[in-house]
């Protein structure tokens, strides 16, 4: 190569470089639970042997999930659907809940106020219904399965094709009821982080200590909306989990590129904004989905398994410039192993020459995993370092995750 050719390259490195990307692993922030989605065998929706494998191994062609979210049937005779997937998920170390959708229909009432209408739980039924909900549990552990938590209601804001609950019905079963429960407690899973029913729970004592976990799904949750320093911050140290979402749409097939990005840019902003220690997408196996009707990881699917392949359950996240350059959004993340987890989402249409410098850490080796339209994954081992940092090409619509050693 002549020295015109290196100047113009050089020159062209100079131009496209981002800020310099700190990472700081001494400096940390919320633990993660993991990744996962739901299996929901009730709607016609159920993994074979191959896709729980697929699904909830860490193998090369594998997503690395290690949270599964399960449906509790108000149908008790239908709750040995989920019991085959759920099994499998415990055994390879996933964290198993269960969200419900609808009480009985003995339990129910049609009903119409304040511009809604639809069934709800009778004031009456409170007890039968927690009654339910243990029942479910007392099931799951007989058939080998440990539900780690449960939720009291699917989006009880958005009960058009479910049952409603207003925020203070969500509050009357938590104080009253939800310290019966018998495994952790999930808060209501409103459509859209919906911040009234957790700041009346917070409100209320008794139902503030009663929530061990809070949740909310994410359908058009802006970034700006996913802060909830109150919540963050509150008295009781509780879990924050993204319990349901798909991004951008359920339109168009899961590898259309570069629209899969979204997704990552979405679960960076649930873990960064948000302090999310928990992101589980909607159906694992859907055209949408991290998996396809054939079984096969979408670009969606890498996009996530950028995270979860490499975040572990018991990670830290670690502070992190977010922004070294415009549309390039970087996270970092510790594992209990002692590896440090960096991933950088570039999702613009410029390529930039990064410089990442760690403290709180000696760098021995950097591995790179990319995901770009042509590349899933793709595996650059040895990035060469410089100092107790390194440098690396972010190709424009690209994904890499950088596992540092």
């Amino acid at each position: 190569m002549n020295s015109k050719l290196l100047f113009i390259l050089g020159l062209i490195a100079v131009i496209n470089a981002a800020s310099v990307a700190n990472i700081n692993a001494g400096k940390t922030y919320q633990l993660i639970r993991g990744f996962g989605g739901i299996n929901l065998p009730d709607w016609g929706v159920d993994l074979t042997d191959s896709q729980r494998k697929t699904a909830f191994t860490n193998c090369d062609s594998c997503l690395g999930f290690t949270v599964l979210r399960v449906y509790v049937s108000d149908d008790s005779n239908a709750w040995k659907k989920s019991v085959a997937v759920a099994k499998y998920a415990q055994q390879q170390g996933a964290t198993v809940f269960a969200t419900p959708w609808n009480p009985p229909a003995s339990m129910c009432e049609n009903f119409s106020s304040g511009g809604r209408s639809g069934k709800r739980l009778r004031y009456d039924k409170y007890g039968d219904y927690l009654n339910h909900l243990n029942k479910f549990l007392d099931y799951m552990k007989n058939q080998g399965v440990n539900i780690y938590a449960i939720s009291i209601q699917n989006e009880p804001d958005y009960g058009q094709e479910w049952t409603w609950w207003t925020s203070q019905e969500c509050v009357n079963f938590l104080a009253n009821y939800a310290d019966k429960i018998k495994t952790k407690v999930i808060s209501p899973e409103t459509f859209q982080y919906n911040k009234q029913y957790y700041n009346d729970i917070l409100d209320n004592s008794k139902a503030n200590k009663n929530t061990d976990i809070f949740a909310t799904h994410f359908y058009g949750t802006q970034r700006s909306q996913m802060d909830f320093p109150r919540l963050e911050n509150g008295l009781y140290p509780r879990e924050l989990w993204m319990t349901e979402v798909y991004v951008p749409n359920s339109d168009h097939d899961a590898d259309l590129w570069p629209e899969a990005i979204e997704v990552a840019v979405n679960m960076h902003n649930a873990l960064v904004v948000g302090g999310m220690n928990a992101y589980v997408w909607w159906y694992i196996r859907r055209s949408y989905g991290p998996m396809k009707e054939n079984g096969q990881i979408s670009k969606r699917g890498y996009m996530m398994a950028q995270f979860s392949k490499f975040v572990r359950p018991g990670a830290v996240r670690v502070d992190a410039t977010e922004f070294p350059a415009n549309n390039v959004y970087v996270s970092a993340y510790k594992n209990s192993d002692g590896s440090l987890v960096i991933v950088a989402i570039n999702n613009s249409n410029e390529s930039y020459a990064q410089q990442f410098n760690v403290s709180g850490k000696t760098i021995k080796n950097v591995n790179r995993y990319r995901s770009s339209s042509s590349e899933n994954l793709l595996l650059t081992k040895n990035l060469a370092l410089t100092g107790n940092g390194f440098w690396a090409q972010l190709n424009s619509k690209t994904v890499s995750t950088f596992v540092v050693s």
